[in-house]
């Protein structure tokens, strides 16, 4: 007599195998979407993914906040001096906010310098008129940054 081989049951597939498709689709659907939004970010300047210029920028807008006098300006100096205009404008815009009236001067100092722009900004005034002053270099911006 033969002995009897009984079935082995059937082996269930694992999630992965079950849902590849699914799995392939929704991974394309993701990158796709990242792909959008990084070229309108590229395309628009929205500031989501800061490039390697932007960061060193905001690096080196961080040194103007240092106590020391001496180290202040060599930030100011490598800013003006490593980083195109077209990068460092914005980001020297935006510093204008800043809650420190030392980085506030300084952004403003080199703002006049890169920029050859006699726009008026008091690191000491009121929040309203610094407010005002900062909406002023932004349209300044906006009208002039396609000469930089």
């Amino acid at each position: 007599m033969e002995p009897s081989v009984s079935p082995q049951p059937a082996r269930r597939r694992g999630f992965f195998q079950r849902h590849r498709a699914r799995l392939l689709l929704a991974a394309l659907v993701l990158y796709t979407i990242a792909l959008g939004v990084a070229v309108c970010d590229d395309v628009f300047h929205l500031g989501l993914f800061p490039t390697a210029l932007e960061r060193e920028a905001r690096g080196f807008i961080a040194g103007f906040d240092d106590p020391d006098e001496a180290t202040r300006r060599e930030a100011a100096e490598k800013l003006a001096k490593q980083v195109d205009a077209f990068v460092a404008v914005p980001e020297l815009i935006r510093a204008l906010g800043h809650a420190s009236p030392t980085v506030r001067g300084l952004a403003a100092e080199c703002l006049r310098r890169l920029t050859k722009s006699d726009l008026p900004f008091d690191p000491a005034a009121p929040p309203a008129e610094r407010r005002a002053a900062i909406a002023r270099w932004r349209q300044w911006w906006r009208e002039n940054k396609d000469h930089f």
